[in-house]
């Protein structure tokens, strides 16, 4: 266990970013719907007519905010509504790799419909400052805006022991933050901010990384409800590995399993998602609760200059984070 920088977590405190849980109190008929939107219910359909503008997105380029050669990568997160605190357990890189470059990404919702150009956070004890991806709209759970922001961490995940290890994160607070870990679909709560997750890219090189890698940051309103497509320009053309990092992603509410039904596509085939496997959106990086982060990656075939991500689901709000293309 590292030792914890206190100087760096009263300076985080100053900052004054809460990071509370759950929904605002809002009238009993316009509470967020558990999971997807059931439109037999009026309250679900006067959400649904809320966020319909959102229903279907469609980005036709997306360009990396980071490239490298003869790469390749491991990714990892941690759910943490109503929470201000969690451990990514970040594994995978072989032993022996340079750290080439380490990113953090994370992402929450509050009442300001533009977030701030930067935003504070404790990575491992160590006070740094992110950069804003984008802002959405805010994934249905009545707020004014939602925000991902990604921070070059580099310099601390490449220490001796190597960089397979549990990295603490820790994000701004105050005497308003919720801490109570409940159920988020159980009850409304009054506070204002609602963390979503953080996830840890990490990119390496050895004797046997041959591909280049490409890392997105997608900009813009990304929240969608029924669909969602990106193009990608590839790394190279071969076998590879695709990560995907996205907010709000649920089973159900609480423990029924009714809105993992997303599928995912990749040039046409589809890489996640029942009958194939399981969804990139089913909250798996806070099971069983709290949810509502997932970080995935798959083995795909790049057989394109660019790359077709397609979402296709029922009715959910969802947030893409980031992405990774790697080409082995």
């Amino acid at each position: 266990m590292r030792s914890f920088r206190y100087g760096a977590a009263r300076a985080l405190l100053a900052a004054g970013l809460g990071v509370c849980a759950l929904g605002a109190s809002q009238p009993q008929d316009e509470q967020q719907p558990t999971g997807g939107f059931d439109l037999t219910k009026d309250a679900d359909k006067r959400l649904y007519e809320r966020y319909a503008h959102r229903e279907n997105i469609k980005v036709d380029k997306v360009d990396p905010i980071f490239r490298a050669e003869r790469v390749s990568h491991v990714a990892s997160g941690v759910a943490l509504r109503d929470r201000t605190r969690g451990f990514i357990h970040s594994r995978g890189v072989p032993t022996g790799s340079e750290i080439v470059r380490s990113f953090l990404f994370w992402n929450f919702s509050d009442t300001e419909k533009e977030g701030a150009d930067s935003a504070p956070i404790l990575f491992d004890g160590n006070l740094i400052n992110g950069r804003k991806a984008a802002d959405n709209t805010d994934p249905c759970w009545g707020r004014a805006g939602n925000h991902s922001y990604v921070a070059d961490v580099t310099e601390f995940t490449n220490q001796t022991g190597g960089p397979n290890q549990d990295y603490e994160v820790i994000v701004p607070f105050h005497s308003g933050t919720a801490t109570t870990g409940h159920d988020p679909w159980s009850a409304p709560a009054t506070s204002k901010t609602l963390l979503e997750g953080a996830s840890l890219v990490v990119i390496f090189r050895n004797e046997r990384t041959e591909g280049p890698l490409f890392l997105f940051a997608p900009p813009g309103d990304n929240m969608f409800l029924s669909s969602a497509s990106y193009s990608l320009p590839s790394p190279g053309l071969g076998n590879g590995l695709f990560t995907m990092i996205g907010g709000d992603g649920q089973r159900g509410s609480g423990h029924s399993n009714y809105a993992s039904n997303e599928l995912t596509y990749f040039d046409g085939t589809q890489i996640a998602g029942p009958p194939v496997a399981a969804s990139d959106w089913d909250g798996s990086d806070g099971l069983t609760l709290p949810q509502l982060w997932d970080t995935h990656t798959h083995e795909v075939r790049i057989s394109n200059g660019v790359s077709q991500i397609d979402y296709v689901q029922n009715v959910d709000c969802l947030v893409p984070v980031g992405f990774v293309l790697d080409q082995e």
